[in-house]
């Protein structure tokens, strides 16, 4: 019977450990992508993506072929502008793999016209992005995809 309480015991310790070890993850899963959100503020959205996407990152992107590959994110990047909009989002949910090393998140994005005719016009859209750790630890998306047409709120 002891022995049968000690084995519950630690088997309850590894799991406990489990589930704060995924917890903290996570949290730190939905802080990279927060701060890929402001980094697109600072230094655009282009070089954001750039910094944050893992080397065989894909886009999935309305109406268009997937983007895969950071060369061709760089290629599809240097034939448009990122210099007449804002966008940012918010992650509402994350979730990480019991192996810590894979995780998506989810939320909502904020595409707002800054210079030409259509200023001060706003998009809203959902989002999910798919995550892996790098060897460094650092949280990497290797997919992202969004999708328009949320009415914005007044």
């Amino acid at each position: 019977m002891i022995k049968l309480i000690g084995l519950f015991f630690i088997v309850s310790t590894i799991s406990c450990t489990s589930s704060t070890k995924m917890e903290k993850e996570k949290e730190k899963l939905l802080q990279t992508d927060i701060d890929f959100s402001n980094r697109s503020v600072e230094v655009g959205n282009h070089q954001a993506f750039l910094e944050f996407a893992s080397p065989d990152v894909v886009l999935l992107k309305p109406n268009s072929y997937p983007v895969v590959g950071k060369p061709a994110m760089k290629q599809l990047y240097a034939e448009i502008s990122d210099s007449s909009y804002r966008l940012t989002w918010k992650p509402s949910f994350g979730r990480v793999s019991e192996s810590g090393d894979l995780g998506y998140t989810f939320g909502i994005y904020l595409l707002e016209i800054t210079l030409g005719e259509q200023k001060g016009q706003m998009e809203q859209g959902t989002y999910c992005s798919i995550w892996e750790k790098n060897a460094k630890g650092e949280w990497r998306f290797v997919l992202d995809t969004g999708n328009p047409g949320l009415s914005i709120e007044q």
